[in-house]
């Protein structure tokens, strides 16, 4: 396809293109294994190889893949906003979204990763989950402060978060460990493998996020500074 000899390189080339079905690498196991075949058959002075397609993720619409991003940030704040009854709270619990990207960036320059559809997915997973441990912490926070309306801010926020930090905690290693399969082996998916190493690596950086971050927005300084 097309059914013509072209010249390129003072060499003639002839393209030909087959439609196959399923997974990716797969595909490229069996086309593989096809060219070897083939190539024990042809003869001299004659070639054959793949030419894959190569393509940059995000090139021809990064700024509408990262648009989806702002989309989610926005969809959090209105619900939190909702939840909370409160424009504080859901700034303070957005902002520990970019502390678990900080992460996803670590993590994709020491192991030498390269940044494709898996690195993007990472981040939209990472913003629910790691919102996700915020939100049963405020909420806590919140019900103390109505049902112990003396207590102080400092000292709700503390009882929240002995109360929360256990089932947060188990979340995360959970959903660590669930990654880890896709992450072991001597073939890395093209997809799944920087999609778990992305979200590990968020999911560590953002209870940095969590323990230090979310107390200094959510709480007013003169409480911190009188505990102290």
């Amino acid at each position: 396809m097309p059914q013509e000899v072209a010249k390129e390189n003072q060499q003639y080339r002839l393209c030909l293109q087959y439609e196959y079905i399923g997974a990716s690498e797969q595909g490229y196991r069996i086309l593989d294994k096809d060219l070897e075949e083939f190539k024990e058959i042809l003869p001299m002075g004659y070639s054959a190889k793949s030419e894959r397609p190569n393509w940059s993720w995000g090139s021809s619409g990064v700024n509408k893949q990262y648009r989806l991003l702002l989309i989610v940030v926005a969809i959090i704040f209105m619900i939190t906003s909702i939840l909370f009854n409160s424009l504080k709270q859901p700034l303070a619990i957005i902002f520990v979204i970019p502390v678990s990207y900080i992460g996803v960036f670590l993590t994709f320059y020491w192991f030498k990763l390269n940044f494709d559809q898996g690195g993007f997915a990472s981040f939209v997973l990472l913003c629910g989950i790691t919102v996700n441990a915020s939100i049963y912490i405020l909420n806590e926070y919140n019900a103390l402060r109505r049902r112990f309306p003396h207590l102080s801010s400092l000292r709700a926020y503390v009882k929240a978060w002995n109360i929360k930090i256990i089932p947060i905690f188990l979340t995360v290693i959970s959903t660590i460990l669930g990654f880890i399969p896709f992450m072991v082996g001597t073939e890395k998916e093209g997809f799944w493998f920087p999609l778990a190493a992305g979200t590990i690596g968020g999911l560590i950086m953002s209870m940095i996020g969590v323990f230090i971050l979310l107390p200094v927005l959510a709480l007013k300084k003169k409480d911190i500074i009188n505990r102290r």
